[in-house]
């Protein structure tokens, strides 16, 4: 059996006009397991995201796909610019791309994929509190000619209860939606 070919901007087309995932695996003859596969593709690729895949479209109890990876959580994507740096290297300064409670994205830093550093998001003129402070791993880095334009996704893999409070704080005073 051969799998079915998907052109992909199309297939985001049907997504964003709101198709369930029933009516997209019938459309293009899919298993749960080929639409999860097909979801991730887009995903990776950034043609959608999981915003438009779980935010608006219909769900009905023939809807089977789900993606369980922690990754996956919808970004918040900021509203304002807002720094982020590591504490040893403090004048080499990033921005916060997204954030979510297990993760974020970050422009401006060079880093290497595996790498743990540790991060300050200064926020007194947002929280009220000096700093947020946590430990987080280098998951992927889209590498370009300019580093200011560097991108890097990042796993938190420490933070105390505190910070944790602050950071969703923070996400929600910041971002959009």
């Amino acid at each position: 059996m051969t799998k079915p070919i998907i052109q992909a901007r199309q297939f985001a087309e049907d997504i964003r006009s709101g198709m369930s995932d029933s009516e997209l695996m019938e459309k293009y003859k899919l298993s749960a397991k080929g639409l999860q596969s097909a979801f991730s593709k887009l995903l990776d690729n950034g043609i959608v995201t999981v915003e438009e895949l779980y935010g608006g479209r219909p769900r009905s109890g023939a809807d089977t796909v789900i993606i369980n990876d922690p990754r996956r959580l919808p970004r918040h994507y900021l509203s304002v610019s807002v720094s982020i740096y590591d504490p040893n290297f403090p004048t080499q300064k990033g921005k916060l791309h997204d954030i979510t409670e297990r993760g974020i994205g970050v422009r401006g830093l060079q880093v290497r994929i595996g790498e743990t550093k540790a991060f300050v998001i200064p926020c007194r003129d947002f929280l009220g509190v000096d700093n947020i402070w946590f430990e987080a791993k280098c998951l992927w880095v889209k590498p370009v000619a300019k580093a200011s334009d560097w991108r890097a996704g990042f796993q938190i893999t420490k933070i105390t209860p505190e910070y944790l409070t602050h950071l969703r704080e923070l996400i929600n005073l910041l971002t959009l939606g």
